[in-house]
């Protein structure tokens, strides 16, 4: 009966776990849920979407503007470094 045990208790264990997993991770099969995940792929899609726009939409601040990079000033050369 022991060894039965041993063989039950982990199967038990997994066969819970895998339960709790999917129904935790099912779809939500709504009719308003499949709606907004349509709008949401279509938004995505949309070829007029410019980041900028879509961030001011959520309610965030101005658009992040991306850093020019820096021109550095020419350094001493190196011996073995060609000219």
């Amino acid at each position: 009966m022991t060894v039965l045990a041993y063989l039950l208790v982990p199967i038990l264990v997994v066969a819970a776990a895998a339960a709790f997993m999917a129904v935790r991770n099912r779809e939500p099969s709504s009719v308003e849920s499949g709606i907004d995940s349509f709008r949401r792929e279509m938004d995505a899609l949309s070829p007029d979407a410019a980041p900028g726009r879509r961030r001011t939409e959520l309610g965030g601040d101005a658009p992040i503007r991306q850093a020019r990079p820096t021109q550095r000033p020419p350094g001493p050369r190196l011996p073995d470094e060609p000219r």
